[in-house]
């Protein structure tokens, strides 16, 4: 397991300009191997969990799976992945969400566009935007099974004005989102200014994105799955306020510093 692959000086300048950095490839292929076996059990389970497509009726997200798999908290703490969030908050961090999402060949949804901390500022009441996720490839990202697209540089004006649904927080489970910045002129504003990027590469591939960076996905068409795993970090001085009225499975009510995983993640140091 790697543990001195961190970011340099350049690198955290071009992740707080454009709000994302992407690592081709760098995590260890049996590390991903075992990822990806653990996330195809946690989506078998029946848990309130996991959420299905309404049209199919197969699972696709499966939140909170750190609380319960060894394997996945054990992976919080990768030095490298818990290193590299730690130097782009410039804090300790502990883990405010995880989830595993699965576009299906052929069939998986769209997510619409969106700011993650407009979700954990209105429901959770996280004071700043000082969290980030990193999406881990468990599947070869393309340009065809629905990469995650970003606005470079869009989270550095902030949250987008938009009016959300009148729904309770089950709603922010699914891809009919509450908070949804399809209607807003700004977003075609931000678009203009800075484009879009899509990026793409191989299993154990890292995409480091701030949570304030509009982003959201199109269908998978191909014939190719497209599995993540969605770590999201809070900066430990930013942590709530009080416990959030979501499910512990889907907001973090533990703020404690994480340590570095010593050993591998199959097995501790003997």
């Amino acid at each position: 397991m790697q543990n001195d692959n961190l970011l340099t000086p350049q690198q955290i300048e071009d992740y707080h300009r454009a709000g994302f950095i992407f690592q081709p490839g760098v995590l260890e292929a049996g590390d991903v191997e075992l990822l990806k076996s653990e996330a195809e059990r946690e989506l078998a389970q029946d848990t309130p969990r996991r959420t299905v497509e309404a049209d199919t009726g197969l699972p696709y997200r499966v939140h909170g799976s750190h609380m319960h798999s060894e394997l996945f908290a054990r992976f919080v703490r990768h030095p490298q992945v818990l290193g590299i969030a730690r130097q782009l908050l410039n804090d300790d961090v502990y883990v405010h969400q995880f989830k595993i999402n699965k576009k299906r060949a052929f069939q998986g949804e769209i997510w619409r566009w969106h700011q993650d901390f407009m979700f954990w500022h209105n429901e959770d009441q996280m004071p700043e935007p000082r969290a980030l996720t990193v999406a881990v490839f468990l599947d070869e990202v393309t340009e065809f099974n629905g990469p995650l697209i970003v606005v470079p540089g869009g989270h550095s004006d902030g949250l987008i004005p938009t009016a959300a649904k009148n729904d309770g927080w089950e709603s922010t489970l699914t891809n009919k989102l509450k908070y949804s910045l399809e209607s807003s002129e700004r977003m075609q504003v931000l678009v203009d200014q800075h484009g879009l990027v899509a990026p793409k590469g191989p299993r154990g591939s890292l995409l480091w994105f701030h949570c304030s960076i509009p982003h959201g996905s199109a269908q998978n068409m191909s014939p190719i799955d497209r599995s993540l795993l969605l770590l999201s970090y809070n900066a430990v001085s930013n942590a709530l306020p009080a416990p959030s009225p979501r499910p512990e499975w889907l907001v973090g009510r533990e703020f404690s510093p994480l340590k570095p995983l010593e050993g591998t993640l199959i097995a501790p140091v003997s």
